[in-house]
């Protein structure tokens, strides 16, 4: 018995050490800066103080985006959001998906539109 001591605790070490990595989730979204309730407070025009449009992004990938039309009428859309590195893919239900170049600094989102190159701010709240 004195013999198989080392042997079962080595493959007791080699056990845990397969079931702990094997939990490893590759999907970036569940730990991101991004997972929160953002809102709009400034555009390329300049601070936004009414009609703000907000996303909600959750930790499984899903969200919701709210906008608001001209006189004031609010919408919201399911999305389903992806980082990939520097970049986020945010996808609507109808097909449409918006890319852009994000960081986060403290409170604050800045997304960076791929085809157009305006920038938004988003102050977490």
């Amino acid at each position: 018995m004195s013999k198989r001591l080392p042997f079962i605790a080595l493959m007791a070490t080699v056990f845990m050490t397969l079931a702990l990595t094997a939990c490893d989730d590759n999907n970036d979204y569940y730990y991101s800066p991004l997972v929160g309730d953002w809102v709009l407070v400034a555009d390329d025009y300049g601070p936004v103080d009414m009609y703000q449009s907000s996303f909600e992004l959750y930790a499984d990938g899903t969200g919701i985006y709210t906008d608001y039309d001209e006189w004031g009428y609010e919408y919201t859309y399911n999305i389903f959001w992806e980082p990939d590195g520097s970049q986020l893919y945010i996808s609507f239900a109808d097909g449409s998906q918006w890319a852009y170049q994000w960081s986060v600094t403290g409170t604050m989102l800045y997304l960076t539109d791929l085809d157009t190159g305006s920038m938004l701010t988003f102050q977490m709240y």
